[in-house]
């Protein structure tokens, strides 16, 4: 069992937000994840829920009245979620929509108040802002308006664009109000908006066993049976069918390569299988992937690596998942 490289996800994406409220995993009351895939980034500052200048409210209901920024909490008068990361890291649409506004030719030193962002619209009548991105040029923005999204799915990176002190992405929830007659920003947080509460990134999971944790032993021309899984720490549930989005086990390094040992059951040459069963895998859920290793190669010593991918959107990361490989030795009929 050592030779597998384990890490438990982060269970909860480690959100100061979340430390702070305590509230547990449990499910939120609407499926948005939050608009990146590393969980390791945490929430600097919240939304103002209190518009009157020099007080602040937050999402636990604390409230401030000195005007002041609360790191980790909420500073005066802002609007949305700020999330600081490295430069042009990769940032995800929180829910399926249709991109309805765009903004890409601000360079990083350019001031203004969104800089470059993108803008969802939503079935259930919100709209995300995703905004302090990188240029069109720099590879920042990668929707056009009039796009379907899925949630998950990359729409841009990261940068520092408009008003901005430093690399980071302000996520930015609105609702239509009926009296002002506009979008206003409400709080996620606040509103419990996350398909998971704390908030995770759409796609994470986690080694649980798999049916031989040592070396498969093939002799040449054969076929056998593997099975591993995984729990679902992600934030989106995992589907077994459908077009894009539903959850494959992939070969990788390189990602994708035609794999050696590949059977006639494998739906294409890297893609071992997509989840088993015909239910989906909700969050802390776990999912089998049940898949055939012919032994085609000569005899001798091989190391097969596999990565989960939400089908045509996205790779989990490899190092959380466990780095998860085979190896396997081909005995000579």
């Amino acid at each position: 069992m050592s030779r597998r490289r384990w890490r438990l996800a982060t269970a909860a994406s480690l959100q100061l937000a979340a430390i702070a409220i305590s509230c547990g995993t449990v499910l939120g009351v609407d499926d948005y994840t939050l608009p990146f895939y590393n969980p390791t980034v945490t929430m600097s500052y919240g939304v103002d829920r209190d518009r009157a200048l020099n007080r602040q409210l937050d999402w636990t209901g604390q409230v401030w009245n000195d005007g002041l920024a609360h790191y980790g909490r909420v500073y005066d008068q802002h609007t949305g979620t700020d999330y600081p990361m490295s430069l042009r890291s990769e940032v995800a649409a929180a829910k399926d929509g249709t991109v309805v506004d765009v903004e890409g030719g601000y360079g990083t030193t350019q001031f203004g108040s969104f800089g470059n962002f993108v803008k969802i619209q939503h079935a259930d009548g919100r709209q995300t802002l995703y905004y302090h991105l990188a240029s069109s040029a720099d590879g920042g923005i990668s929707v056009g308006v009039g796009a379907t999204v899925l949630a998950g799915q990359r729409i841009g990176r990261s940068g520092c664009s408009g008003l901005c002190h430093g690399a980071h992405l302000h996520f930015e929830m609105l609702a239509w109000s009926s009296t002002a007659k506009a979008y206003k920003p409400v709080d996620p947080l606040a509103e419990r908006r996350w398909t998971t509460w704390p908030g995770r990134v759409p796609f994470d999971a986690a080694y649980v066993r798999e049916s031989n944790a040592g070396t498969e032993r093939i002799r040449q021309g054969w076929t056998i049976g593997h099975w591993v899984e995984f729990r679902n720490t992600g934030g989106r549930t995992w589907r077994s069918s459908g077009n894009l989005g539903r959850t494959a086990l992939g070969t990788w390094n390189p990602p994708g390569h035609a794999s050696l040992f590949k059977s006639s059951s494998w739906p294409l040459s890297w893609l071992a299988k997509f989840v088993d069963g015909t239910t989906s895998i909700p969050p802390d859920g776990i999912g089998r992937f049940t898949f055939e290793l012919r032994a085609s190669p000569a005899p001798g010593s091989y190391t097969e690596a596999f990565n989960l991918q939400a089908y045509g959107l996205h790779w989990f990361d490899w190092g959380r998942l466990g780095g998860y490989y085979v190896p396997i030795v081909v005995v000579a009929q």
